[in-house]
């Protein structure tokens, strides 16, 4: 990619002009195309590393979000690229416009009098060298994504009507019902509890807070989806981003529905922001499709991302994938989720539904990309509980004559296998057989394999939608109708990871990139949150020999399955192994401290152990009760270091200073009008150079004395009064000082004290308990002075 990029620029205007997208005198009329020159990041490696890191419960950076001026500063192309780019974009006869939010790419538009230059020159241009540029976007108006909806085929028989559940979330009207029942299709309250999401709606969620951000190449008539909410008795928030433009005015295909609609229908409390954008195969070039994903990534007004539209990898080119890959690390290192359809022509993925069949495997973009979820797709023949499922594919059987199909998955030819499939857990055998690398051009190593999920998207078990109400094109079905496709599944997919971000289980936080947590989950708690596909293959054209097949756990299939919600989403959140940050600590030599409880959380039965190190002379660490305990023996400043690690290998570790300070002691104590019967005992508690402050102070007296009363007692503190409350029982006193001190001078009075036999074990000394503001105890005794 670096070698084809020294090319790009005076080639984008050569390729506008033999296109004819460049206005001409004849064609001025035409609206001037635009290409997106994407530059690449200041350091790829660096980015690809922290968006890693990010997703790494193990790694420091953990959770360590950016925001897009953040990411800007650090990974986006240095002004230097940008200039020389600006630079070569005008000597090759376009016009720059605006650096993206992210440093990323620049907007070109042609210069007036491009038509007039001669193909010659360009052709000279088109051999300048242009490091930093990645790729051209919207050159060709040939390729570009396409939506991933299957329509169902015509019923000449009412089905069985399948009950309405009552799930806590949106209810269906009687005649969704009506509709879904006589299509063989599913309500939104049935996908609901055949997917485990009753109970999550049974506790309040249902997705408030959260923002889900929908990929759209093509408009939607709001009439339609405000049929579907009345209907549901939603009343979600709906905001319209058009980019580019938008993508044109009417209803379109019906993808953006199904898109929204799954959404409205999973998710009723999130916000909605659709992103519309002109497709690349519209007629003429664009970089519609780029445009659109960039403005969603560097918006990051929205945790979760719905795409339902894909491009076999092939046709994408390597180019504008690695474009794209460098938007999702940004999404990734920004907490953001990514959640796309898998395509619907099985394995084989570069062939368009009722094209000629191409027999070769081949994965759908954006699915494929490392830092996306991918979603397959099943076949739903009975909601359960816990449904009955089997992988979804058309070819060969009569169906496919009135809706061919198939879940797309298998093995990606461009990129390698992701840290979450390479360290899930050997159970779940993401990795069978031999190494795979082969497929990426990496030999002897493992390549990114898809699906990571799955769920309903079968047009014959589709989703019951509502669409083309208008009869704006009379050739489809007006009104509620049914829809399958893992155009489908995707937004079912992301409205789970929306309930999970808006979960009590969450805290306020995001999933984030979805893959480590989803394939840790799997590891730890398969069985209880996920829905394991174990029938049929996705071989669609039947040339593969069956070669992608369900299998129990992981499968290119089926992925690790669909989702158990109520299970799911507690894994989701809970699904890394953290340590709960420790502050500093300060406390004293020869004090006692107070147990330190050594906080973590990891998947359930992840089976964690735990271990510290460097801990201070004198403490000790009980890894089963997760406690560090002790006297310190030694004054000086430790680092400590604790590590955790599960039998699924995964790592956490913190570590923090222990400063031990000197102990506390007793001075200038001393005793006056003993003999009269009026006695005054005054002494000074100092805590110790470096150790933590004075809270609570518990004096027993020598036995010459007694406490009589909590009157008559005074202390000062660096030369003021100090205030404090004051108790009496059991033969102590007991002092509570109101703030932590340093020093305490303390007077007892007459009143206080009174005379005793002077015999006992504590003739002649002052005992005082030191309770610190690190809640340790200190115990220190002094002879006393008697005047």
């Amino acid at each position: 990619m670096a070698s084809s990029s020294r090319t790009l620029l005076g080639a984008a205007v050569a390729a506008l002009l033999v296109l004819g997208a460049v206005p001409t005198v004849a064609t001025a009329a035409r609206r001037p195309a635009h290409v997106t020159v994407v530059l690449a990041p200041r350091d790829p490696a660096a980015l690809t590393a922290y968006a890693r890191a990010v997703s790494d419960p193990a790694s420091t950076l953990y959770r360590r979000y950016l925001t897009p001026s953040q990411f800007a500063a650090r990974f986006g192309a240095s002004a230097a690229t940008v200039t020389r780019v600006r630079r070569q974009l005008n000597a090759g006869g376009l016009i720059p416009g605006a650096l993206s939010a992210n440093h990323l790419s620049i907007r070109a538009v042609p210069a007036a009098d491009v038509a007039r230059r001669s193909l010659a020159e360009l052709g000279r241009q088109a051999a300048s060298s242009v490091p930093g540029v990645q790729a051209i976007e919207g050159l060709t108006p040939a390729a570009g994504p396409h939506p991933l909806l299957v329509r169902a085929p015509a019923r000449h028989q009412a089905q069985a009507r399948r009950a309405h559940i009552a799930t806590g979330g949106p209810q269906p009207c009687a005649a969704a019902r009506s509709a879904a029942a006589a299509a063989g299709a599913y309500t939104a309250d049935q996908i609901a509890s055949a997917y485990g999401m009753s109970d999550i709606y049974r506790s309040g969620n249902v997705g408030t807070g959260v923002t889900v951000a929908v990929y759209e190449l093509e408009p939607v008539a709001a009439s339609d989806l405000a049929a579907f909410q009345s209907c549901y008795a939603t009343n979600a928030s709906i905001s319209y981003v058009r980019v580019d433009g938008g993508a044109g005015t009417g209803q379109g295909s019906g993808e953006a529905a199904l898109d929204i609609e799954n959404v409205l229908g999973y998710a009723p409390g999130a916000q909605l922001l659709v992103y519309q954008g002109p497709n690349s195969n519209s007629g003429a070039p664009g970089s519609g499709p780029y445009d659109v994903f960039s403005a969603i990534v560097n918006q990051d007004r929205a945790q979760v991302i719905s795409v339902s539209w894909g491009e076999c990898e092939a046709a994408l080119g390597a180019a504008s994938a690695q474009a794209e890959n460098a938007l999702f690390e940004q999404a990734t290192v920004q907490g953001q989720t990514i959640v796309a359809a898998g395509g619907d022509s099985g394995a084989q993925d570069c062939q368009a539904a009722g094209s000629v069949p191409q027999p070769a495997p081949g994965v759908d973009d954006p699915a494929s990309q490392p830092f996306v979820t991918g979603v397959g797709g099943t076949t739903l023949s009975s909601l359960g509980p816990r449904p009955t499922e089997q992988v979804w594919n058309n070819g060969g059987t009569p169906a496919a004559l009135l809706s061919p199909g198939a879940g797309g998955g298998g093995v990606s030819g461009l990129w390698a296998m992701p840290s979450a499939q390479l360290n899930a857990a050997s159970a779940l055998g993401v990795r069978r057989g031999s190494p795979n690398g082969g497929t990426c051009g990496r030999p002897g190593a493992w390549c990114r394999e898809v699906p990571d999920v799955t769920g309903d998207a079968d047009p014959a078990t589709g989703y019951e939608i509502y669409w083309n109400g208008s009869a704006a094109d009379p050739s489809q079905p007006r009104g509620w109708q049914a829809i399958g496709g893992t155009s489908g599944t995707a937004p079912v997919w992301a409205s789970v990871i929306a309930l999970a971000d808006a979960s009590a289980s969450c805290g306020g936080g995001s999933v984030g990139m979805a893959l480590p947590a989803l394939y840790r989950a799997a590891g730890s708690d398969y069985a209880s949150a996920f829905n394991d596909v174990r029938s049929g293959n996705n071989d669609f054209t039947g040339t593969n020999s069956g070669q992608f097949s369900a299998a129990p756990g992981y499968d290119e299939a089926s992925g690790l399955g669909s989702p158990n919600a109520t299970a799911l989403i507690p894994d989701l959140c809970a699904n890394a192994l953290r340590l709960t940050p420790l502050l500093p600590q300060r406390s004293a030599r020869r004090a006692t401290i107070a147990p330190l409880r050594v906080g973590w959380s990891d998947a359930p039965r992840a089976g964690a152990v735990l271990q510290a190190k460097g801990l201070p002379s004198g403490l000790r660490f009980s890894p089963a009760k997760a406690r560090i305990t002790g006297t310190p023996r030694r004054a000086g400043v430790y680092h400590v270091r604790i590590s955790a690690v599960d039998r699924d290998g995964a790592k956490a570790r913190q570590s923090f200073t222990w400063t031990i300070g000197n102990p506390t002691r007793l001075t200038s104590v001393s005793v006056s009008g003993l003999s009269a019967g009026r006695p005054t005992l005054v002494f000074t508690v100092l805590a110790g150079r470096r150790s933590p402050a004075l809270h609570r102070l518990i004096f027993r007296v020598p036995s010459e004395l007694r406490l009589r009363s909590t009157r008559a007692i005074t202390i000062r503190s660096a030369g003021r009064r100090a205030r404090f409350s004051a108790r009496l029982a059991g033969g102590r006193l007991t002092v509570t000082l109101r703030r932590n001190q340093a020093s305490a001078r303390v007077t007892l009075g007459p009143r206080a004290l009174g005379t005793g036999s002077g015999r006992g074990a504590h003739s002649g000394r002052l005992t005082v308990t030191s309770v610190a503001s690190d809640n340790s105890t200190s115990v220190v005794q002094a002879g006393i002075k008697r005047r």
